[in-house]
């Protein structure tokens, strides 16, 4: 999953960032690419465990 991931994220990246000016849709492809360099962030966030799961764990 991780493979598949973090190329769709550089490649939404590189169209937020290298979009022409003249283009009608210029805003349009930058939410787009955002929302998807967004999403995959929380995808790939969802394996790191979190600092309070581990002090909880440690308490038990």
């Amino acid at each position: 999953m991780k493979k598949i991931i973090i190329p769709i994220m550089l490649i939404a990246v590189f169209f937020a960032f290298y979009t022409p000016k003249e283009s009608n849709y210029q805003i349009y492809i930058k939410v787009g690419a955002i929302v998807i360099l967004m999403i995959g962030v929380m995808k790939l966030m969802d394996k790191v465990p979190s600092k309070k799961e581990e002090k909880e764990d440690n308490e038990i």
